[in-house]
């Protein structure tokens, strides 16, 4: 599954040692010989109240995921912190969990470049700001966040992108819902 990092995250991950093309990759390819058709993602690193916080954005659904406090341990494991952020915020979000099962039996290993799309950074970084504002408007610390009910409240949110009309709109979890069961 390819990831397009920033610059920021790129320099972090290409110091916890993992690979990051300054070239756009391929489409990842399914042990069917099909193309993977979960898609690619977007991820940024910010800092809220001096903690690391990685976030991401599915380019297709928006669907929105956050590792809140992301230490160098964190990315070494990227792979790792990655499908545990996605299967349990869509256990978090309803989603079946047969699905969810069959899902994971197909989830590819991590690729990351630095090619990005403009659309998906801006919401990405709507994002970041909604998830900065929830912890001043609220009072709390980032580190109490409840990290899976969070990315699914990011993803609980209309969302629109370039090209839809000014009364269209589409929610998150349900379009990556439909996509998994167009997967499976």
């Amino acid at each position: 599954m390819n990831i397009h990092c920033t610059q920021k995250l790129s320099a972090k991950l290409k110091s916890a040692g993992h690979a990051v093309s300054q070239t756009p990759l391929a489409s990842e390819q399914c042990s069917s010989g099909t193309e993977n058709s979960i898609g690619s993602w977007h991820a940024n690193i910010t800092t809220i109240q001096r903690r690391q916080c990685v976030v991401f954005c599915h380019d297709q659904t928006r669907f929105a995921l956050a590792l809140i406090g992301a230490t160098v341990k964190e990315l070494k494991a990227f792979d790792y912190w990655f499908s545990d952020l996605f299967v349990n915020t869509l256990l978090k979000a309803g989603v079946d969990p047969a699905l969810i099962e069959a899902t994971c039996q197909q989830l590819p290993a991590l690729q990351f470049d630095t090619t990005c799309d403009r659309s998906v950074q801006g919401t990405l970084n709507q994002l970041i700001q909604e998830l900065d504002w929830t912890v001043h408007y609220d009072g709390i610390s980032v580190m109490d966040l409840p990290i899976y009910s969070t990315c699914v409240r990011l993803s609980k949110r209309p969302c629109r992108i370039k090209g839809m009309k000014e009364s269209e709109c589409f929610w998150p979890i349900e379009e990556m819902t439909k996509l998994l069961h167009s997967l499976n």
